[in-house]
């Protein structure tokens, strides 16, 4: 993993102006083959290389006046590249206008993506235009956020498409931030890109098959507030329903045995959660937080939400000894998810294929790090992880790495 970033800032009369180039190249190879019924002699035969440059440029301004608008803007370039000559390019705009009406904040984002894919002698190109117009309304004890999300979406080949979605937040403080319900009703049209699916598994196929999920409608309701000065909770519980949400299984095309990566399955899906959080903070010192999620699939195809865990678990804490030594600790817990893949064999005159559904273990493992502050211009740093020495899986076929660590030295000039 290699990464070059330069950004900075220039702080203008009322406003701000930022900007950043970054180049990422990311290298991962096709280890999860049967080393049983494979040898592999030439290393690039499972080699994938991501090669990620762009950058960003945004003006912020910020106004005083009640009656003046103000606005973020930003404008966003990348190309992706792989080993396979697969390509991305994306170019985004970005723009936050908010103003006041009345006693009422008004805010209205818009978002336009353009994609341009190219995979051999395959040239895609996609678009997406977001608008999202939001009112602010407060009283005493109670917050609502009303307003509606429009997505405009443009494919090759394909009519353009609108879909609406509906926006609604309330919370209403009963007790002296000690008791606040709230409640809400949204949805969104999330980009599956390239960059975006390879960040979450850089070990799918090249030129996987992309669809973008509709999270057609997000039910949510909860109640958080704080049981005392120093400790505060968070629960609820959410419904969500999507159109192509989308899994990772086991590719097994014959056509290269030495990829053995992941492809992506869509399907329709209903997922309820149930989640909770617990937060201790007595002074800057000491911080812990317990979280939790139980997440249920219901699949109109698919028989599991494969690579999906019901349960998930996490304890952190931080420990600041006079801001000199620094201590981050988190054991997280996965429970069971379920992987398959589909094998063709070729038999005399038939191909037979065979469906293998495999239930991956749950996972307990802990993370550490440590950071020591010799002055304000320079720390040093251990950060060490899978401490529970396991040998587990997060995708099929793919162990992780046992124990494994990283040290280093910041410095500011």
């Amino acid at each position: 993993d290699n990464q070059i970033e330069l950004y900075g800032k220039r702080f203008l009369y009322k406003r701000t102006l930022s900007g950043n180039i970054n180049y990422n190249r990311n290298v991962v190879y096709y280890y999860g083959y049967d080393k049983n019924t494979l040898t592999i002699t030439d290393a690039d035969n499972i080699r994938q290389r991501y090669s990620n440059i762009g950058g960003d440029i945004a003006l912020e301004s910020h106004f005083t006046d009640s009656e003046q608008i103000n606005y973020n803007v930003k404008l966003k370039y990348y190309n992706l590249t792989d080993f396979c000559k697969s390509t991305e390019n994306s170019f985004s705009v970005t723009s936050i206008f908010s103003g006041y009406y009345e006693k009422q904040l008004v805010l209205f984002p818009v978002i336009m993506d353009y994609y341009f894919n190219k995979f051999g002698m395959i040239d895609e190109t996609s678009a997406i235009i977001y608008l999202n117009p939001i009112v602010k309304s407060a009283g005493k004890k109670w917050n609502l956020n009303t307003g509606t999300k429009i997505a405009i979406e443009s494919e090759e080949n394909e009519s353009s498409r609108f879909i609406f979605y509906p926006s609604i937040d309330f919370n209403y403080n009963i007790v002296r931030n000690i008791i606040i319900p709230y409640l809400g009703i949204t949805g969104q049209l999330k980009k599956n890109s390239l960059l975006a699916i390879t960040s979450e598994n850089p070990f799918v196929v090249p030129n996987p098959q992309m669809k973008n999920t509709s999270n057609k409608l997000d039910i949510y309701v909860g109640l958080r507030g704080s049981i005392s000065s120093a400790l505060s909770y968070n629960t609820g519980a959410s419904m969500k329903r999507t159109e192509n949400e989308y899994f990772f299984v086991n590719d097994n095309d014959n056509s290269d045995i030495f990829r053995k990566g992941f492809n992506l399955v869509y399907d329709t899906a209903e997922v309820w959660n149930l989640h909770g959080e617990l937060e201790y903070q007595k002074t800057e010192k000491l911080k812990l937080i317990a979280k939790g999620d139980y997440n249920r699939y219901n699949l109109k195809h698919e028989i599991k939400p494969w690579h999906k865990p019901e349960l998930q678990i996490t304890f952190s804490a931080n420990y600041n000894l006079k801001n000199k030594i620094i201590v981050d600790a988190n054991v997280f817990v996965i429970g069971k998810r379920f992987a398959y893949s589909a094998e063709q064999k070729k038999g005399v005159n038939v191909v037979v294929t065979t469906t293998d559904i495999k239930e991956l273990k749950p996972i307990v493992d802990a993370n550490l790090g440590i950071e020591y502050r010799y002055s304000k211009k320079l720390s040093a740093f251990l950060n060490m992880n899978n401490l529970a020495f396991s040998r587990y899986y997060i995708w099929n076929n793919y162990p992780v790495y046992k124990l494994n660590f990283y040290a280093g030295i910041s410095m500011v000039f």
